[in-house]
């Protein structure tokens, strides 16, 4: 019997630094001292929410104007690589206006590789990428503004879309935000995504299932098909932090949708983990 309870504090302590060494292990990768290592994360907002049988991505797709072709589910550029447009709703997202200024883009290449550009805003007339290979959109963000003293946000909704198709929105900023809240990503060539946490909140009390999902199992990709990796049901309260657990290779598209029984959800998400050398 004591060598019994000696082995399981054993394990016990053995456990606990481990726990312990991963903590200042993320630390460094998050302030960029791991070579080779890195923090992929997601954040993303929904209000005015339908019911839809096949769920609903989790971002504010359905506030823009005129609508997208979808934005119950957001589009997929083509693998072969695309150019694209980004515009806003205000004229005053402009070079010299008083909402964003210039933009950055964040994306993968048809190589896999992150890459980024910054784009000079011209208000509601679109301004086109200098790339052509752009396969996923991962964020957007406002790199200046012309707020003065104030937030330095857009002044209207800013979008980034197919060039010539405007319908085919991959990614947006809503008016009176400055960063793109779409928890939509990819995992870049190279890499595996791992140490995945999520959490959920619906404030509405509308009774909604979230569910965080992939186009992977098993480290094979599975083009197209979202499967989920983890859900709760959410009602007027919050998940806490919920871990996943699997690892994700590179190309791996991870996203975050719901499913509300009544319509009128409001929803938020956000999810982190490590991108690690393959």
């Amino acid at each position: 019997m004591a060598e019994s309870i000696d082995g399981l504090h054993t394990q016990i302590v053995q456990t606990s630094t481990s726990t312990a060494d991963r903590v200042p292990f993320q630390a460094d990768v998050s302030m960029g001292k791991v070579d080779g290592y890195s923090v992929m994360f997601g954040l993303g907002e929904r209000e005015s929410m339908a019911v839809v049988a096949t769920g609903e991505d989790i971002w504010r797709g359905n506030e823009l104007s005129p609508a997208p072709t979808s934005h119950i589910s957001i589009p997929i550029p083509d693998s072969a690589g695309e150019q694209m447009t980004v515009v806003s709703e205000s004229v005053n997202d402009t070079a010299a206006g008083s909402g964003t200024r210039t933009l950055m883009i964040h994306y993968i290449d048809t190589a896999g590789a992150e890459q980024d550009e910054t784009v000079t805003m011209n208000g509601t007339t679109g301004v086109d990428t200098v790339a052509t290979d752009i396969i996923f959109v991962q964020y957007i963000h406002t790199l200046t503004a012309g707020n003065g003293s104030s937030p330095r946000v857009a002044d209207g909704h800013i979008k980034i879309y197919k060039k010539g198709t405007a319908g085919l929105v991959y990614n947006m900023i809503a008016a009176g935000g400055n960063m793109s809240l779409v928890p939509h990503r990819m995992v870049p060539a190279g890499k595996v995504l791992t140490n995945v946490t999520w959490h959920c909140e619906e404030a509405q009390d509308r009774r909604t299932a979230i569910r965080i999902r992939a186009t992977s199992i098993h480290n094979d990709l599975l083009p197209f098909v979202f499967l989920f990796k983890n859900t709760a049901y959410i009602r007027k309260a919050t998940s806490g932090l919920l871990p996943v657990a699997e690892s994700f290779p590179a190309f791996t598209i991870i996203k975050v949708s719901a499913w509300g029984d009544q319509a009128g959800a409001e929803v938020s998400v956000g999810w982190s983990g490590i991108l690690a050398p393959a």
